[in-house]
């Protein structure tokens, strides 16, 4: 078996472990891993849906470094796609979203060169205004946003008419997800684990419907019942 049929294999078995104990945030990693071996081998579109995967587990986690990894990787397909316009602006969004964690847009040296093929690709092909153009629409997504570009998915709007199912905890979360803080910081606040403030998150997701902390934000502010 080569290194990297091995590799694979240990994903696949990252991901039925976590996924059979509701682990999210290695789960994502490794679905981004698996996606990034597998590209040159696998059609497009099962790696640009494992690498959608990894980016919802990723905005559900509260989690940019994974987020970061996933979008950049969308971008080298959106490339071998010849949609260069898109590449440009999820390269843009990947760096936004890493340097809000103080760190340079590429986090694997190893991984530059696929970097630097997409880049001068979109380049040969938008021109040097028009590559411009699309990075500058990127830089200007926030976390959230770059995510829904992602995803193809609309500008986030918040369902006000969702029922008010949730628990006094959760609410006390919401009204904390509403402020601004991640995951991290709410942990602190309750004095919980990271992993029980993220769980009450995905939670209060789930019950209302919603795919974002946004839309979290915009209910805690008119949640009104149905």
């Amino acid at each position: 078996m080569t290194r990297a049929a091995q590799a694979l294999r240990c994903h696949e078995e990252v991901v039925e472990i976590t996924e059979s104990r509701g682990e999210s945030v290695y789960l994502g990693r490794s679905l981004w891993s698996a996606g990034v071996a597998l590209r040159g081998r696998e059609n497009h579109d099962h790696l640009a849906g494992l690498l959608r995967r990894g980016l919802q587990l990723a905005r559900l986690g509260d989690d940019p470094f994974s987020a970061a990894r996933c979008l950049e990787a969308l971008a080298w397909i959106a490339a071998d796609r010849h949609r260069e316009e898109r590449a440009a602006v999820l390269i843009g969004a990947a760096e936004t979203v890493q340097r809000s964690m103080g760190a340079g847009p590429i986090m694997f040296p190893n991984l530059q060169v696929h970097h630097d093929n997409c880049e001068n690709q979109c380049r040969r092909a938008l021109g040097m205004k028009g590559y411009d153009a699309a990075y500058r629409t990127g830089t200007g997504l926030h976390f959230e946003a770059a995510i829904a570009v992602a995803l193809d998915e609309k500008t986030p709007t918040a369902r006000t008419d969702a029922p008010t199912v949730l628990t006094r905890r959760e609410h006390e979360v919401a009204n904390l997800v509403a402020q601004g803080l991640t995951n991290k910081a709410i942990a602190e606040r309750l004095v919980i684990s990271h992993r029980t403030a993220q769980g009450h998150v995905e939670h209060i997701l789930a019950k209302l419907g919603f795919t974002s902390r946004t839309q979290i934000a915009a209910w805690v502010s008119d949640p009104r019942p149905p």
